[in-house]
């Protein structure tokens, strides 16, 4: 149902170098300490994760756990895993025992929250964005107020969902997935101006996708420019021909919206 909220999981992909493999020079490896072996296979593990490596992700993560079964950051990287798998009951009892270790962990709550969309629980999952927006330390505070937007505007609340896609631009003016959904937003409330200038926000941040080039389609035809609606048309036929968008658009033709 919400394809289109891409809401992102944010696992840090790390490039870290060295420490838990062995040397292959003579010299030995400087010792480090658990905290920091802890830490590294967290690190890879997540990163493995945002490659699709399962394997190694999980020798990573099994690591960690090994280093110490209570780590929030293990969890929640074991949580990302089997919701890689498709285990959504496993993934979210490990999501739980991040943040029931650490209340403060903004990351899981954010990937948990994710996980809560993807599975069509958009209460649950709005009420963990809202804890995470207030975490003024959190790095990714932008992708978490997109993300409580798309649940706001789920839930029927679209102030509140103008008001995070807002708070998400003023945190971060490069992310371009905010602009996308306030000119969806405006479009539809029929302020055509204030959507257009949303939507080229957004086209300037960010590829064409089948749906920014629906939405600018039906823009420019409020506009009534034809040779724009012509353009954007055969774009959307031409990158994405079996979108759901493009059979909206030919649908569109069907009923006599001629470019």
């Amino acid at each position: 149902m919400w394809s289109r909220a891409a809401v992102c999981l944010l696992a840090a992909c790390l490039l870290l170098t060295g420490c838990i493999t062995e040397s292959k020079t003579p010299q030995r490896a400087k010792p480090i300490s658990m905290d920091q072996a802890l830490d590294d296979h967290i690190q890879l593990g997540l990163s493995y994760i945002g490659q699709g490596n399962r394997k190694s992700a999980r020798h990573h993560i099994n690591k960690a756990l090994e280093i110490d079964p209570r780590s929030p950051g293990a969890h929640n990287g074991l949580a990302l895993l089997y919701q890689l798998e498709q285990e959504t009951s496993l993934a979210e009892k490990h999501f739980k025992r991040a943040i029931s270790l650490d209340r403060g962990f903004s990351r899981a709550r954010n990937n948990y929250g994710v996980f809560l969309v993807q599975e069509n629980r958009m209460e649950e999952a709005h009420e963990q964005f809202v804890r995470v927006v207030t975490d003024t330390d959190y790095g990714q505070r932008s992708m978490a107020f997109l993300n409580l937007g798309i649940t706001a505007s789920a839930l029927g609340r679209d102030e509140e969902a103008v008001e995070a896609w807002s708070r998400a631009i003023a945190l971060n003016p490069r992310l371009a997935a905010p602009y996308l959904e306030l000119a969806d937003y405006h479009f539809k409330a029929g302020d055509y101006p204030l959507a257009q200038r949303m939507l080229s926000a957004h086209d300037s941040l960010s590829r064409p996708s089948a749906r920014s080039l629906w939405l600018g389609l039906r823009i420019e035809h409020q506009f009534g420019n034809r040779d724009a609606v012509a353009s954007k048309g055969l774009a959307l036929e031409k990158l994405y021909p079996y979108s759901s968008e493009n059979l909206e658009y030919k649908q569109w033709q069907a009923n006599g919206q001629k470019p």
